[in-house]
Parts: C-alpha cells; structure tokens; sequence
C-alpha cells in the first residue's frame, strides 16, 4: 500500500503540478499540449540514433503500427484503483468475517483466564469458519495483486506482465561498450526505455480551409517523467513478485495448518515459547480451527494471561499436578540453560 502512495503522489505531480512534464523541441503552447495527448513512439528516420538515447523499440514501433503514449495520463489513477482494491482483503476481514470476535474474546484488561476459556468455549463452534474465512482472504490477496498485474499490463501495451523479467535479462546479457560498436546490429533495446521512454516523436498537421493536412511535421519531445516511471514500475513489479511469493507459501502454510492436526499444535506452541510457556502436548487436545483461534488470542493478550488460560483449559481452573509441573518446570528450565550456554560460546 505504501509502495503504491508513494507512485500515485509522485506521478500525479510530475503529470499535473509540473509545468514541464513534457518539453518539446517547439517552443509553442498548443504543439506541447498536443504532444502531451498525442505523443507517439515511433520516430522519424530525421532522428537517427545518435539524436535519440531512451525512446522505443523502433523495430516494434513502426509508422503503420505506431503506439501513442498518452497512457501515461491515466498511470496515478490506476494506481489509485489498486490501492483500493488492495484494501478489499483486510476490510471484508474486518466487517464481515471476523466482526470483532478477537475483542470480545480478548475484553478488557481486567479479564480472567476463566472468563476467556468460558468466552473460548461459545466461540468453539465458530472457530473452524474463522479458520477458513482467514485462508479465503489470504486467498484473496493473491487474487487481488494479480488483478492489479493485469490492469497495469492492459493500460500498458502488454509490456507490465514481464517488465521486471526483461530488464534483468537485459542488463545480464548486456553488450559491453566495445561489442556494441564492432555489432551494432546486435545491440537491444532498454525494456525500461521501451515502456517509459523519455524521448517520443510528436507528429502535429495543421489544417487549411480546404480541408486535409496542409502542413505536417515531425519533432521530438522529453518525457522527463518517465525517469521516475521506469523505476519505480521496476521497484513494484519486483515488490509485488515478492508479496505473491511469500502469499503462495503463506497459503500452503495455512492448508497444513488446518488439514494437520499435529501441525496446528507445533505451530501453536510457538506463540506460547517467547512467553516462556511449555507445556506436556497431550494435555491439550483441540481442532486445528482452535489452535488457530488460541493462537491469535496470544497475540493480542499478555503472557500472564495466556498462561492462566491455558491452565484453564488444560487443568479446567485445578491447579496442575507436583509431577506436571515438575515435567513444565523442567522443560523451561532446559531451554533456559540451553539459551545460557548459546549465550556463553558466543
């Protein structure tokens, strides 16, 4: 979300509060407006490449299949668009899945362990939708950030789906400077250059009273913009890639969660570790939708509490037993002379 706010106020500036988001060769108002709206890719052979150092793929780009640019107009409100549609998870969570079962769970500072295990135990019955409903919205991130890599790609010519891709292997398999002069021919274009250039041509005809283009010509403009533009796509693109990755494990993680019950216990015992609780895994049996639910109350609760409420469940408000709390004491005990000694040889 972050990431994104940080283009849309950028690139909304650039576009809309800088007087010089384009700056053609004419000096004229109206033919800068114009190349604005109306700027294309495809240069005329009046600009060979010395004249030219980021512009289009002019092989791709021809007179007959030219590309205009002014998609760029439209690049601060799309992104406007992802952030809300980035937001849809979280808020379908908020108001229609969880509905503040982890407050009323939790209550206020003054709630006992057995007010919460009481509390827990109503819940009980909707803790496996709670589970799933979770996974569905993890789901729905995925979903989501490929819906945005979509409507990118649309807005820009088919060119976003492998932007980052095509400008790694561009750079890994990039000509030295002694190459590209003895192969010319061998020489790619810039991807970044490709999709965000800062040099595009402007063709402007200006009519006469008689109809048809009476004078037609051709110039260059700088799309000063499109500096930012080619990196900060390049930052997001590699930032979304990221998200869908560590997404995609999050969601095997979370099908193990609820389908391995043994699984759900080791992963919930590792919410009670930094509060220094260990207890004997037997004595604490419940569905995996339970662990999960368990799990989050340690989040949101104190050590203290969390460990009167596991007692609670586990010894059902008795005071536990010499020999199991020999067995807790024991095993906290180890993992605190295994910490010391780590602490030591370091």
């Amino acid at each position: 979300f972050f990431v994104i706010l940080v283009g849309v106020l950028f690139i909304f500036g650039e576009n809309y509060l800088n007087g010089k988001a384009i700056v053609c060769v004419t000096k004229n108002d109206y033919a800068n407006q114009y190349c604005w709206l109306h700027g294309t890719g495809h240069l005329s052979a009046n600009f060979g490449k010395e004249f030219t150092k980021c512009s289009m793929d002019q092989d791709e780009v021809t007179e007959k299949n030219d590309r205009e640019t002014h998609y760029y107009l439209w690049l601060p409100f799309i992104l406007l668009l992802c952030m809300g549609l980035i937001k849809i998870p979280r808020v379908i969570w908020k108001t229609l899945c969880e509905r503040g079962i982890m407050a009323s769970l939790v209550g206020d500072e003054a709630q006992t362990g057995e007010k919460i295990v009481a509390r827990f135990k109503k819940l009980k019955r909707r803790s496996v939708p709670y589970h799933v409903y979770f996974a569905v919205c993890e789901l729905l991130n995925i979903v989501i950030i490929l819906l945005c890599f979509q409507i990118l790609d649309s807005l820009l010519n088919g060119k976003f789906w492998m932007y980052g891709a095509n400008v790694s292997n561009y750079y890994k398999d990039k000509l030295t400077p002694e190459d590209q002069n003895n192969n010319s021919g061998l020489e790619k274009t810039n991807p970044m250059c490709n999709l965000f250039p800062t040099e595009v041509a402007c063709n402007l005809c200006t009519g006469s009273i008689g109809g048809g283009c009476n004078d037609k010509s051709s110039f260059l403009c700088i799309l000063s913009n499109n500096l930012f533009n080619q990196y900060f796509f390049l930052i997001l693109w590699f930032w979304w890639v990221f998200l869908l990755f560590i997404s995609i494990l999050g969601l095997l993680y979370r099908a193990a969660q609820m389908s391995i019950p043994s699984f759900s216990k080791a992963v919930f015992q590792t919410y009670l570790t930094p509060y220094g609780l260990e207890y004997p895994e037997w004595k604490l049996v419940l569905r995996p939708a339970d662990y999960f639910l368990l799990g989050r109350l340690a989040i949101n609760v104190k050590g203290s509490t969390m460990e009167a409420v596991i007692n609670e469940l586990m010894y059902k408000g008795k005071k536990p037993s010499k020999e199991e709390e020999t067995i807790r004491v024991t095993i906290s005990n180890g993992q605190s002379s295994g910490e010391e000694q780590n602490s030591g040889e370091e």
